[in-house]
C-alpha cells in the first residue's frame, strides 16, 4: 500500500494529487493507494481520498503502508521513518499557490542529502523516485538525534 499525506496546512496541493491520480492509473495500477489530500480542490478519480484523516488513523495507515509519498512538512516525514518506510518527499512551492515561501524545498534538501528520503523536486520526476525508493536502502534515523532537527531550526530562523 501507498499512503500519500499533505498534512493540514491551509493551502492546495492540486499539482500532487492530479500525478498521484494519473500514475494511479500507469505506474502504480497495482497498488492500494490511500490519499489524505487535505485543502486540495483537483478531486482524485482513480485511489482512495480523503480531506482529513485523525491521527490514530494516519498512523494505522502509514504502519500498513510499504512507502509514504508526502510533503515536506517535518512530521509527517518523521513520521514514516519512525515506522522505518520508505519515504518519498515532494516539497510544496510558494510559485504554485501550495506554502507561502520555498522552505519545504531546503526540507527535501536536507532529508536526502542525509540519505534518509528520496526527494521530487520535480513532479514529473515522481514515478522514478518511487522506484528508486523501492530499491534503495536508507539511513536510519536516529531518533533522540537532534542534528536534523538542529539543521531545520536554524534554516527557519534564518527567514525571520
Amino acid at each position: 500500500m501507498i499512503f500519500v499525506t499533505v498534512g493540514t496546512q491551509k493551502f492546495q496541493f492540486n499539482r500532487l494529487m492530479e500525478q498521484i491520480d494519473k500514475l494511479a492509473v500507469s505506474e502504480l495500477k497495482n497498488e492500494q493507494i490511500v490519499v489524505q489530500c487535505g485543502y486540495s480542490d483537483y478531486s482524485l478519480k482513480n485511489c482512495e481520498s480523503k480531506k482529513f484523516i485523525e491521527p490514530e488513523k494516519v498512523e494505522e495507515y502509514i504502519k500498513k503502508s510499504d512507502l509514504i509519498i508526502t510533503h515536506a512538512g517535518t512530521s509527517s516525514i518523521i513520521q514514516g521513518l519512525k515506522y522505518k518506510k520508505k519515504v518519498v518527499v515532494v516539497p510544496r512551492m510558494s510559485k504554485f499557490g501550495e506554502h507561502v515561501d520555498d522552505h519545504q524545498t531546503e526540507i527535501g534538501q536536507l532529508f536526502s542529502k542525509k540519505k534518509y528520503v528520496e526527494t521530487a523536486f520535480d513532479i514529473t520526476e515522481l514515478a522514478e523516485k518511487i522506484e528508486l525508493a523501492k530499491d534503495e536502502t536508507y539511513e536510519v534515523y536516529e531518533f533522540g538525534n537532534n542534528g536534523i532537527n538542529e539543521s531545520i531550526d536554524e534554516y527557519l530562523k534564518s527567514l525571520k
